[in-house]
């Protein structure tokens, strides 16, 4: 059964020229609770819609009227407003009539006399479709602000996990520094000492040779510390540079970028490394995104070894060729993942190490990487003795 509250409290603009029909018409709109602006002619009507502080949701006109007939006034109003409903009542049955409305989006075409039952199932079925059509543009707005609050969260986490690896890559740094600068700090101290001591007789040929050579052997250590310091730094800025360019490639590259990063971090916390690099397919990648899944999946590896304390620690890069694609399987032996966390892992903010700071970011930011940005996939299995992550990327993107 049609609900006629729908009608309720309704504004509609009534052109009609006979007073007699006007009243009748407007006293049974009335029951419905609607209410009724009246106009006698289409002239009026037009006026009437262009300057009325009520909102008008739907307009009731006939056809045959002085001044302005309707077919006039809706060509006019459908100027201003194409989608208002409006319904037609007329005593006559011409084609042309019929064709005009048709042409001018009319939603109802009721003839007198007046049937009060087809006329409210009319005003029904049009307001309606106008509430429909409002419904579903206000929801289209809500959609739109909930993107657009999406693509913000989105790009928030972009920004955190770029902060949270900014962090990572400032430790590794100043890890593999630590040796270096200590060489350099031993080697001047050395120069310097020799240089006060007088440990050199510089009155003799033999002397002058001897210091000069210590000198230079010193001032090369120097140089070559320098350059290992140099050649961290150019690591590390090319991790971070945004260029989104595709590169074609195998994946060993980026695989060997990520353990220019972090293969001394993980030597120097004992981790053994096992590559196995059997993938010879090129695919097209945004390489430092790519790294930056490597390291993200190392890093928690590595985590959870100093966390548990893992005797034996050990991480298995392989890499094989799959139709289309490439595989990359990388196992650590650290322990597995509980089976209900395996498929929220991937999730925003989720994070299994919260007690040391986890921030959560790292394997979602991942997903989007592998599988937004390059179409690929990225998931992660049990295993006896720990968790292997599978990388799967495609050739053609």
């Amino acid at each position: 059964m049609i609900d006629t509250k729908i009608l309720k409290n309704i504004t509609v603009l009534y052109a009609e020229d006979e007073l007699i029909i006007q009243e009748g018409i407007t006293e049974t709109l009335n029951l419905f609770e609607i209410n009724v602006i009246c106009v006698k002619n289409g002239q009026e009507g037009l006026s009437v819609f262009k300057s009325s502080d009520k909102k008008i949701d739907l307009i009731l006109t006939d056809i045959k009227m002085p001044k302005l007939d309707g077919i006039g006034m809706i060509e006019k109003i459908r100027e201003i407003d194409k989608d208002i409903p409006i319904i037609i009542t007329t005593a006559h049955q011409e084609t042309s009539f019929l064709m005009d409305s048709i042409e001018l989006n009319i939603s109802a075409y009721v003839l007198k006399p007046i049937d009060i039952y087809k006329l409210e199932a009319s005003l029904i079925k049009a307001i309606e479709a106008k509430v429909l059509r409002e419904e579903l543009i206000e929801k289209n707005k809500r959609l739109e602000i909930e993107i657009q609050k999406n693509e913000e969260k989105q790009q928030i986490i972009e920004t955190q996990s770029r902060f949270a690896a900014m962090g990572e890559m400032i430790n590794m740094i100043a890890h593999q520094w630590r040796q270096p600068l200590s060489s350099i700090g031993t080697a001047s101290y050395n120069l310097k000492y020799k240089l006060l001591s007088g440990k050199f007789n510089l009155e003799t040929q033999e002397g002058r040779v001897e210091q000069a050579n210590f000198f230079t052997n010193k001032l090369d250590e120097i140089e070559f510390y320098v350059q290992n310091l140099t050649t961290t730094i150019d690591d590390f800025r090319n991790f971070f540079k945004t260029d989104k360019v595709f590169v074609n490639s195998t994946i060993e590259n980026p695989i060997k970028n990520t353990l220019k990063i972090i293969q001394k971090d993980l030597q120097s916390n004992n981790i053994e490394l096992i590559l196995d690099f059997e993938s010879q397919n090129k695919i097209n990648i945004f390489e430092n995104e790519i790294t930056h899944v490597f390291i993200n999946i190392l890093k928690n590896a590595q985590d959870k070894f100093l966390d548990k304390e893992i005797k034996n620690a050990k991480i298995e890069i392989k890499t094989q060729d799959i139709e289309n694609g490439v595989q990359i399987e990388i196992y650590d032996n650290g322990g597995g993942i509980a089976e209900d966390d395996l498929d929220i892992i991937f999730e925003p903010y989720f994070s299994t190490k919260k007690e040391k700071n986890g921030t959560g970011i790292g394997l979602y930011m991942s997903k989007v990487i592998v599988e937004k940005n390059h179409q690929g996939k990225i998931f992660a299995k049990n295993t006896k003795e720990g968790i292997s992550f599978f990388i799967i990327l495609y050739c053609m993107i």
